[in-house]
This record gives structure tokens, C-alpha cells and sequence, in this order.
């Protein structure tokens, strides 16, 4: 018989700081009565279109642009529609998890290992706010730099194991992600971006 151990997200993983004000996720698609929540997952920037940062460079109007940088953070729910009573307090069915019995988590990489040693990405929570985020180094005409951060793709989310469906607020089609945990790989319209476990 198998047993099923009851994963506690918010024990087990802590909201890290947020690189975007949340005001800035909330999307039309999003659930008005549940809004943006904290912090649940926070990835790195590790390379984009195959290319480790610093990478990338381009040249516009005197200006050399450099991609240094970037995240990928994830954000629960802050209310919920569907509480769920738990020893750690009430809190959204979408951030808590069965585990089987003998599994490991491991709380900074997302990974669930099995017995039998398979390993799948399981987000704290299954749904929620995102936001892709780059941040470019800006070489100006004169030896000036200065940098900054743009958000390439803000939205939802919904996952299920090694599964993670992203719904762009400006274009729901136009960013896609694939898993092999513990790396994300996010597809958009000109670029592909890989993230991995963040500190």
C-alpha cells in the first residue's frame, strides 16, 4: 500500500526577496480574489540562446548592450478561493503537496527524488504570478555604463510535476517553458532563456 507523506510548502520553502514589486504581475488573467502572493521560487539566469552571461551584446544607436543577468521568480497566491486547514495554519490547496512515503525534497532545488531514484520538479505552489527578468549592462559612447532590468515576460503560472505552463499578460502563446529538474528552460518569441536554482 502506498502512503503519502504531507509536504508543507510554506515549512519546507521560504519566501525569498522579490526582484519585481508584485503590483507589477498582476494580469488580467489572474484570479482578482486571490492577487499576488510571496515569493515561492526564485531562479538564475544562467545562459540565453545558449550563452552564458555576461553575453549577448548588441549595438544600438551608440549604445552596446550586454545581458548580465537575470531571474525567473515565482509568486503564490496571496488569498486563496480554496483554504485547506493544515498543521501549519490554513493556507491555498495550490501550496500543498503530496509527497510518496521514502521521497526526498530538496528545498533549495525544487527536486523531488524518489526510492527508486527518479527526480521531478515540484514547485511550492501550482499556480500563481510570474516574471522573466534580464538585466543588461548599457556600454554608452564615452566609457559611461550604467544598468538595468527589464521584464521580458509577466503573467501566471500553473504547474504540476516537471510541468510548468506560463501565460504571458500581453501574449498567452508567446512564452513557453520545459523542465528537467531542476532546470527550467523558457522559450519566447527571439530568445530562449535556461534558469537554474537561484540563492
Amino acid at each position: 500500500m502506498k502512503r503519502t507523506i504531507l509536504l508543507l510548502t510554506p515549512l519546507l520553502f521560504s519566501a525569498a526577496c522579490s526582484v519585481t514589486s508584485p503590483s507589477d504581475l498582476v494580469t488580467s488573467s489572474s484570479d482578482p480574489k486571490e492577487g499576488v502572493g510571496p515569493v515561492i521560487a526564485h531562479y538564475t539566469l544562467t545562459a540565453e540562446d545558449g550563452n552564458a552571461p555576461p553575453c549577448c551584446a548588441i549595438d544600438s544607436a551608440g549604445v552596446r548592450i550586454t545581458v548580465v543577468g537575470g531571474a525567473l521568480t515565482f509568486h503564490g497566491p496571496a488569498g486563496y478561493r480554496d483554504t485547506v486547514f493544515t498543521p501549519a495554519g490554513p493556507m491555498s490547496r495550490a501550496c500543498v503537496h503530496g509527497v510518496p512515503n521514502g521521497a526526498i525534497v530538496n528545498g533549495h532545488t525544487y527536486t523531488v527524488t524518489l526510492t527508486d531514484g527518479t527526480r521531478y520538479l515540484l514547485l511550492p505552489c501550482d499556480r500563481g504570478a510570474y516574471a522573466l527578468i534580464v538585466i543588461r549592462r548599457l556600454d554608452h559612447e564615452g566609457g559611461s555604463s550604467t544598468t538595468d532590468s527589464i521584464v521580458v515576460s509577466s503573467g501566471t503560472f500553473s504547474a504540476k510535476p516537471d510541468t510548468i505552463d506560463l501565460v504571458d499578460s500581453r501574449n498567452p502563446r508567446s512564452f513557453t517553458a520545459s523542465v528537467t529538474a531542476p532546470t527550467v528552460l523558457v522559450t519566447g518569441p527571439t530568445h530562449q532563456y535556461r534558469f537554474d536554482p537561484g540563492n
